[in-house]
């Protein structure tokens, strides 16, 4: 008799084992972490219910980053001298050919008004016009105070004793390749536009019209004609690049666009001012 009473007592508490833990199986509030070998998917659980969240923040960053950017980025125009040849394989970025001269980009690096852009931009000008659209749409005179064809980029000074708005510089030595980035110029005319894209390769070697570019950022952000001298951004608003050339197969848009670290452009704009 004692020995069936003990039978019963060890079958009673091994059910009462069982619906324990059956229960704890449906019930999550109660669900006790497994080793660490077992635990993927309770984390990719968490990670689909992250996800939105994830997403509405990258989004709010990128917005923050483009309003301030945006309003040192400007028109750079000057009068047609002649037609602008269409792109064929590497070339330098043209200016857009508008009805009332060519447009290109340009960068505000200071806040009295001295500005970056490219050689290809602003030619053998002396004065170009160029035009602010933070604030209204405000058109000044500029003054070409340098300009080197060796790394295609010219200086400029805005002619009016105002302050604007200007950009922060980053440093392009720590850019890496998948890098999220930016690029805000005027492309065909198209004041201001962004595209968005990563970084595609870092000190790229490139030959264009003979002259050698040995550290150049690569990049799938679109640029096209009118984005010469425009920026390209880093995910934290800083611009570690003026684009300057793509590639263009057959004159076709091939994504493969290329920029000057900013690095190697502070040692322009510091010679140019005598630094």
């Amino acid at each position: 008799m004692a020995a069936f009473l003990a039978l019963v007592i060890v079958a009673i508490w091994t059910n009462a084992d069982v619906i324990e833990q059956t229960s704890t199986q449906i019930r999550p509030q109660d669900y006790l972490p497994a080793p660490a070998s077992d635990r993927m998917p309770s984390r990719q659980q968490e990670g689909d219910m992250a996800s939105p969240r994830t997403a509405l923040m990258m989004q709010e960053e990128i917005s923050r980053v483009v309003s301030m950017v945006r309003p040192a980025v400007v028109g750079v125009s000057k009068p047609t001298t002649g037609q602008i040849p269409a792109g064929a394989g590497l070339t330098y970025i043209n200016p857009y050919p508008g009805n009332f001269g060519t447009i290109g980009s340009g960068i505000i690096i200071d806040r009295r008004g001295y500005m970056l852009t490219t050689f290809q931009t602003v030619g053998k000008e002396n004065r170009v016009k160029v035009t602010l659209f933070s604030a209204g749409r405000r058109e000044y005179q500029a003054d070409v105070i340098g300009v080197d064809q060796k790394t295609d980029l010219a200086l400029l000074k805005i002619r009016a004793q105002e302050i604007f708005p200007a950009i922060v510089l980053g440093n392009s030595d720590l850019i890496e390749v998948g890098d999220l980035v930016l690029s805000i110029g005027s492309p065909f005319g198209f004041a201001r536009t962004v595209t968005m894209g990563i970084v595609s390769s870092n000190r790229r070697r490139l030959n264009i019209n003979g002259i050698k570019y040995p550290n150049m950022i690569q990049t799938d952000a679109a640029i096209n004609e009118g984005n010469d001298g425009g920026p390209l951004v880093n995910i934290k608003g800083e611009v570690i690049g003026v684009n300057m050339a793509c590639f263009m197969p057959d004159n076709h848009y091939s994504g493969i666009g290329f920029a000057v670290p900013i690095n190697d452009a502070l040692e322009f704009i510091n010679a140019s001012l005598g630094f």
